[in-house]
């Protein structure tokens, strides 16, 4: 049994914005990371499973292991920064597809089959994908790739797959840091720039970064 949650302020906020949850809003929030924990072995069963069914004839890897569990403390913050747009609380918990998060990478000759085997793998695991949640973003000049939701066919369980190719994933997580800089604003008290012009600005340094780096890579389809 859970215990009691109390309520939660975050200790790393950047100046200008308090992140913090109620008791109750916490209680929330931590039940469903709970949840997410309690689906995370059977997960891993399964998606390793589809790993070494695909190694030999598409290269595929399962990798970044240590964040296949989104950490709680990530979670409040993203539900506190949320219910302070004024998204409610029950949507929030409702609409969270990525607590249970893994990364697939395939050679890239192999890549479209290899997600195209990954979906009949899953399907016949009995597994069902949400309803619009891939997301082919191969285009984008700061997060190529391609990304898909998927559930147990009563919605109760939910993970997120990224598919990679191994050069689009080296950058992705050589560019971790960079992502967190200019998504969350950090470097905001870094300066005396306005926060909406210091985000932009860092967005802008993460996509010449990203052009240069992913010049090599020739763009994915989808599936």
């Amino acid at each position: 049994m859970n215990k009691t949650a109390t309520a939660w302020k975050d200790d790393a906020t950047a100046p200008g914005r308090r992140l913090e949850l109620t008791a109750d809003q916490n209680q929330a929030v931590t039940d469903r990371w709970e949840a997410a924990r309690a689906a995370h072995k059977a997960l891993d069963v399964v998606m390793e499973g589809v790993q070494q069914a695909l190694a030999d004839s598409h290269g595929a890897k399962l990798e970044g292991k240590q964040h296949r569990l989104k950490g709680l403390k990530a979670f409040r913050r993203k539900a506190a920064m949320e219910l302070d747009d004024r998204v409610p609380l029950e949507t929030i918990v409702r609409k969270v597809q990525d607590l249970n998060r893994y990364t697939l990478v395939f050679d890239v000759k192999s890549y479209t089959e290899g997600v195209r085997h990954t979906y009949a793998l899953l399907h016949e695991r009995g597994y069902v994908i949400v309803p619009d949640s891939e997301q082919n973003t191969w285009e984008d000049p700061v997060h190529k790739g391609f990304r898909a939701v998927w559930q147990q066919p009563d919605g109760t369980v939910k993970f997120e797959i990224a598919f990679h190719t191994p050069d689009s994933y080296r950058v992705k997580t050589e560019n971790h840091l960079l992502y967190d800089l200019y998504r969350e604003s950090h470097l905001r008290s870094l300066g005396e720039e306005p926060p909406e012009k210091m985000a932009e600005s860092h967005e802008d340094a993460a996509k010449i970064i990203q052009h240069q780096r992913y010049s090599g890579i020739p763009a994915k389809e989808s599936k």
